[in-house]
C-alpha cells in the first residue's frame, strides 16, 4: 500500500453527506442487533508483506494484513486472534485482477503520475462499489479475514469520495454482519461514521515519509488535524488504532513515539515506513543477540581465519551465555565494513582471537561511544587496538588507563587485589605474567582480578586483569589456552549482563520441573565383535545387557553402508544378520532411530564428493549430500523400522563437523540433528558428576558408541551410568525430542508486555522459561499457557503448555491460590486448569510421577485415574504427589483439609 500523505482539511457540509448519512441510518436499523462486538484488543500489528511472520501473527491481538499475505489463520483464531484485511480502495497494479475488473465493469481510472504500474479508480463511479466489494472486499471476505480496513492510499479524499466511502461502508455492514470495519482516519470522516464503522486506522500521526523517502516529522497542522478527529470519535465511543514510525535501532524514539500515541488514547504500534510488519512497541522485543567479533580478513594477514568454535568465546562463553538465554551471533571481521549496520543485539564481545588492520582498528574504536549511548554492554576479552591512534581513541572512549602494551622485560608478578565472590570456588588464584598487560579499569570499576607487575628497571605496572564498570568490563586472560580460567564465568556473565532488561529465558535443560535426560548412541562399531564369551557383536551386546533393561528412551543410529556391508573389510553374507539385529534394536518401545549417514564422511562441503571409503560391492555411484542425508533415512524407514515409527534424527559422525549446506539440508528436510559422541568423551556419568542438585547448566545426557561395550569393563561403566539415571528424578526425552527443544528455544521471542508481564512465541517444543527466584512467581490466574513451576538453586523453572503464544505474569505478592504443575516424570497435557480443578493426560514407558502444587495445606485432592476414584493429601506446603500409570487420564479437584470440610 502506498504511504499516507496528508490530506485536504474536511468539509463543514454537504447535503449529498446529509442524504446518505439519513439512508444509512434508516438501513441499519434492522441489523443493529446482528453486527459482531469488537474486541477489546489489547495490541495490534501491521504487516503489508506478503508472508508475514507466523510468530507475530500469534503475538497479536489484532494483525492488520495485506489483501494477498499467505497466512494460517486457524492457529490465530483458536487463541482468539483476528486479522483484518487493509484495502486500498483507489490503487490497482495494471495487469492485476482488480485492475482487469475495472476494465470488464467500466470503471474509470487513470494512471499514477507516480507509478507507471499503477492506475488511480475512481471512487465518484457509480460502478465503484460494485468493483469494490467484487474484486477486493469478496476475496478477502473468502480468505477468512475477520473484518476489513478501508483506505484510499495517498489520495485524497474529497466529498464524493468519502461519500462513495461511507455508502461502501454500508452496503458491507449489511453485506458481512459478522465482520469488523475499520477506516482509515485521513479519510477525514469522523462523527458520520459511527453507524457504519467499529474504529479507526491513523496511519502516520506524529511521522510519515519524507520527500528524500527517510522518516520525517508530520507538519504540525495535520497532526492537529487528525488529534481533533481521534478526541471527536472517542468520545462517540469507537476505537483509534494508531500507527506510527521510528528508527529500528533507536529504542528511546521508539519508547517515546509509543508513549505519545497512548497519550491520546489510541491503540499504537510502532514500526518503520516500509510497514513489513517491523515491531518497535509499545510490545518491546528483548534481544538476546549477542554480537562476538572474532577473526580477521584474510587479505590483512595472510591466512584464513579460524572458524567460530574455535574461538575462546565459542569454547568458554558459550555455555554459560546460552545459559542465561543469550543466543550468539559470531561475526568474522572481514572487509571495510566489517561492523553490523544495526545495534539490534543485546551485547558485544571482542573475541581475543580478533586481528584488525589499522583502518579497522580505527572504525572499531569510533563506534564504541554507540553502544554506551544504547546500554550496550560490552566485554573485552583481548586487545585489539595495535594501532596507537586508534588504541589512543578507544581508551579514551572506555576510561582505560596505562598504555594497553606489554611491559618490557617482567622480572615479577603478584595478585594485587580479588573479588573472591566472582573467582571460581576452591581455585588457586596464581599471577600470571603471560600476556601482562600495562591495564587499568576506569575509576569507578569493579575489580575483579588485579596484577600487579615489576619490569627489570623496578617501574611498577598494573594489569586489572578482570573488571565489571558501567560500559561492560572485560576479562583478558592470556593462558586461557593452556590454563583453567580463575573466574567463575557464569557469576561474572550474569553481573556484565545485569543492565540487560530482567526476561524469562528459554531453558534446554529442564522439563516439566525436573533436569532433562536423553541419551544417543553412534553407530560405530554396530558390526564388531566384542570379546564377551562367544563373541557376539558389539549390537547384540548392547540390545542384551543394556537396552533391553532399561525403560529410558534411547537413540540408536546406524549407518547404512555398514548395514549392508559396503565399508572395506566387510563380508557381503554379514548383511542379512546385521538387519536383522538392527530390526530388533528398532523394535524395541524406547528406542528412537537415528541415521548415522550413509558411509560416515568426514567432510560436508557442498559441490564435491561426499562419501568414505566404500568396498567393490557398493551399489552407489551418487556421493552427495542428498544420498548420505536423505537417502540413509529412506533405507532405515524402509528397511529396518517397524510400522508406525519414523526416523526424524541426524546424528553427525564423530570424526566429521556439519557444513552450513549440511545444516540447511536438514532444516529444509525438517530434521532435527545433533552431534555424535566424540573420541574423549563417549559417555557422561552422573555418579562422577557434581550432583543432581547441582545448578542445570545442562542436561544429563548419555552418549556413547556401540564399541563402548566391546569389553566387559565397558558394560559394567554404561551399567552404572543408566542404573544412576534410572533412580534419579529426572524426566527424559528423545534425543530428537531434545534437540528440537534447542532448536526452537534459539528461535523463541519474547516481547515485554508491561511491569512483569511477557509474551512468549515459539513452536512450543521449547516448553520451560527461567527467570531468578527474586523475580518472583507466575500468577495463575493472570497467566496463559502456563501449566505451573517450581524452584531449583535460586532459580524458578516455568512450565508452559505448547502453545504458539504465552503469556506470563509474574508477582512478587503471594499470588491467590490455584492448582498448577510442579513437576513431572513425563509430558502433561492439560486439557483443564483453574483454581482448584485439572484435567491432564500422561503417557510414558514408566510409571509417572507427578507433583501438583496449589492446593490448601494439609487439604485433600480427589481424582479420577482413567475413571477410578483416588484421594490423596496436600503437605503443609500445599502439594500433592501422584503416582500415576504410563497412560493415564486424570481428573482432580482441590478441597478443603477434612475437619474444614465436616464443618461445613
Amino acid at each position: 500500500m502506498p504511504t499516507a500523505s496528508p490530506t485536504p482539511r474536511f468539509p463543514k457540509s454537504s447535503s449529498a453527506l446529509s442524504q446518505l448519512l439519513c439512508g444509512v441510518l434508516f438501513g441499519l436499523t434492522g441489523i443493529a442487533g446482528m453486527a459482531a462486538e469488537m474486541p477489546a484488543f489489547r495490541s495490534f500489528w501491521v504487516d503489508q508483506s506478503l508472508r508475514p511472520d507466523a510468530r507475530s501473527l500469534a503475538a497479536f491481538d489484532l494483525c492488520v494484513l495485506h489483501p494477498h499475505a499467505e497466512l494460517d489463520m486457524e492457529p490465530g483464531h483458536a487463541q482468539g486472534n483476528r486479522y483484518f484485511v487493509l484495502l486500498d480502495l483507489a490503487h490497482v497494479r495494471t495487469g492485476s485482477r482488480e485492475a482487469l475488473l475495472t476494465a470488464d465493469r467500466q470503471v474509470s481510472t487513470k494512471p499514477s503520475a507516480s507509478d507507471k504500474r499503477t492506475r488511480i479508480v475512481d471512487p465518484a463511479d457509480p460502478r465503484w462499489i460494485a468493483w469494490a466489494v467484487e474484486a477486493l472486499v469478496d476475496p478477502a471476505a473468502k480468505k477468512g479475514f475477520d473484518g476489513f480496513v478501508l483506505s484510499l492510499g495517498d489520495e485524497e479524499a474529497n466529498p464524493a469520495a468519502r461519500t462513495a466511502v461511507l455508502t461502501l461502508a454500508a452496503t458491507l455492514r449489511q453485506r458481512y454482519p459478522d465482520k469488523h470495519l475499520l477506516l482509515d482516519l485521513h479519510l477525514g470522516l469522523g462523527i458520520e461514521a459511527v453507524h457504519v464503522a467499529d474504529g479507526f486506522l491513523a496511519l502516520g500521526v506524529y511521522t510519515r515519509e519524507g520527500k528524500s523517502g527517510t522518516m520525517d516529522w508530520t507538519p504540525i497542522a495535520e497532526t492537529q488535524r487528525l488529534s481533533r478527529l481521534i478526541r471527536s470519535v472517542q468520545m462517540q465511543g469507537m476505537r483509534v488504532f494508531a500507527v506510527d514510525y521510528a528508527p529500528a535501532d533507536d529504542r528511546s524514539a521508539c519508547r517515546e513515539a509509543a508513549q505519545r500515541l497512548t497519550t491520546i488514547g489510541t491503540l499504537p504500534f510502532i514500526t518503520t515506513l516500509a510497514l513489513t510488519g517491523v515491531n518497535l512497541g509499545p510490545l518491546e522485543e528483548i534481544s538476546r543477540r549477542v554480537l562476538v567479533l572474532h577473526g580477521w580478513d584474510k587479505q590483512h594477514v595472510g591466512e584464513t581465519a579460524a572458524a567460530a568454535d574455535a574461538t575462546n568465546t565459542a569454547r568458554l562463553l558459550r555455555q554459560s551465555l546460552e545459559w542465561l538465554g543469550c543466543e550468539l551471533d559470531f561475526h568474522n571481521a572481514t572487509g571495510a565494513d566489517f561492523l553490523p549496520q544495526d545495534h539490534r543485539f543485546a551485547a558485544v564481545i571482542l573475541d581475543s582471537s580478533l586481528v584488525l588492520s589499522a583502518e579497522q582498528q580505527r572504525t572499531l574504536a569510533a563506534w564504541l561511544p554507540s553502544l554506551r549511548a544504547r546500554n550496550i554492554p560490552l566485554l573485552l576479552t583481548g586487545m585489539p587496538f595495535t594501532d596507537e591512534a586508534a588504541r589512543h581513541l578507544a581508551m579514551q572512549h572506555l576510561g582505560l588507563g596505562g598504555s594497553a602494551k606489554t611491559p618490557a622485560r617482567l622480572v615479577k608478578t603478584n595478585v594485587a587485589s580479588m573479588d573472591s565472590t566472582l573467582l571460581r570456588a576452591n581455585a588457586r588464584i596464581t599471577a600470571r605474567s603471560l600476556g601482562f598487560l600495562d591495564l587499568e579499569a576506569p575509576a569507578e570499576a569493579r575489580i575483579v582480578l588485579a596484577l600487579h607487575g615489576q619490569d627489570a628497571l623496578g617501574s611498577d605496572h598494573r594489569f586489572d586483569q578482570a573488571f565489571l564498570t558501567k560500559w561492560g568490563g572485560a576479562w583478558i586472560e592470556p593462558a586461557i589456552t593452556t590454563a583453567e580460567p580463575q573466574i567463575d564465568v557464569a557469576a561474572f556473565l550474569t553481573q556484565w549482563l545485569g543492565s540487560v532488561t530482567l526476561a524469562p529465558v528459554p531453558d534446554t535443560t529442564t522439563r516439566e520441573g525436573r533436569r532433562v535426560f536423553y541419551s544417543h548412541i553412534d553407530s560405530t562399531g554396530f558390526s564388531e565383535p566384542s570379546t564377551l564369551p562367544g563373541f557376539p557383536l558389539c549390537a547384540e551386546v548392547m540390545r542384551d545387557r543394556i537396552l533391553d533393561r532399561y525403560l529410558l528412551p534411547v537413540t540408536v543410529s546406524v549407518c547404512e553402508a555398514d548395514m549392508r556391508c559396503w565399508l572395506p573389510k566387510q563380508k557381503a553374507t554379514d548383511a542379512p544378520r546385521l538387519e536383522h539385529i538392527a530390526r530388533s534394536l528398532l523394535d524395541m518401545p524406547q528406542v528412537q532411530a537415528a541415521s548415522n549417514s550413509f558411509s560416515r564422511p568426514s567432510k560436508w562441503t557442498a559441490g564435491i564428493d561426499i562419501s568414505s571409503t566404500l568396498n567393490d560391492r557398493a551399489k552407489t555411484t551418487r556421493h552427495d549430500m542428498e544420498r548420505e542425508i536423505a537417502g540413509s533415512m529412506n533405507y532405515i524407514h524402509r528397511r529396518l523400522l517397524p510400522l508406525g515409527k519414523e526416523v526424524n534424527l541426524m546424528l553427525w559422525p564423530d570424526n566429521a563437523t556439519p557444513s552450513a549446506e549440511a545444516l540447511r539440508f536438514c532444516r529444509a528436510m525438517n530434521v532435527e540433528h545433533l552431534p555424535a559422541a566424540s573420541q574423549a568423551t563417549s559417555m557422561t556419568h552422573p555418579a562422577a558428576a557434581a550432583g543432581f542438585n547441582s545448578m542445570r547448566l545442562t542436561p544429563l545426557a548419555v552418549r556413547c558408541r556401540f564399541s563402548d561395550v566391546r569389553t566387559e569393563q565397558g558394560v559394567a561403566a554404561l551399567e552404572k551410568t543408566f542404573d544412576a539415571c534410572a533412580g534419579e528424578p529426572l524426566h527424559a526425552m528423545t534425543a530428537a525430542a531434545y534437540a528440537a527443544s534447542v532448536r526452537d528455544a534459539r528461535h523463541t521471542r519474547i516481547l515485554s508486555a508491561g511491569d512483569n508481564r511477557w509474551i512468549i512465541l515459539n513452536a512450543g517444543d521449547s516448553r520451560t522459561l527461567r527467570l531468578p527466584v527474586a523475580a518472583g512467581v507466575p500468577d495463575m490466574a493472570q497467566c496463559q499457557g502456563v501449566s505451573g513451576y517450581t524452584t531449583h538453586q535460586g532459580q524458578i523453572y516455568i512450565h508452559t503448555m505448547g502453545a504458539a503464544r504465552t503469556e506470563l505474569v509474574l508477582t512478587k505478592n503471594r499470588p491467590s491460590q490455584h492448582v498448577h504443575l510442579a513437576e513431572s516424570s513425563a509430558p502433561v497435557e492439560f486439557m483443564e486448569l483453574s483454581s482448584r480443578r485439572a484435567t491432564f493426560q500422561v503417557r510414558d514407558l514408566r510409571p509417572v510421577e507427578v507433583v501438583l502444587g496449589g492446593f490448601e495445606p494439609r487439604g485433600m485432592c480427589a481424582y479420577l485415574e482413567n475413571g477410578r476414584p483416588y484421594t490423596a493429601t496436600a503437605d503443609g506446603n500445599g502439594t500433592v504427589r501422584l503416582e500415576l500409570a504410563c497412560r493415564a487420564t486424570v481428573s482432580l479437584q482441590s478441597l478443603p483439609p477434612a475437619t474444614q470440610a465436616a464443618m461445613r
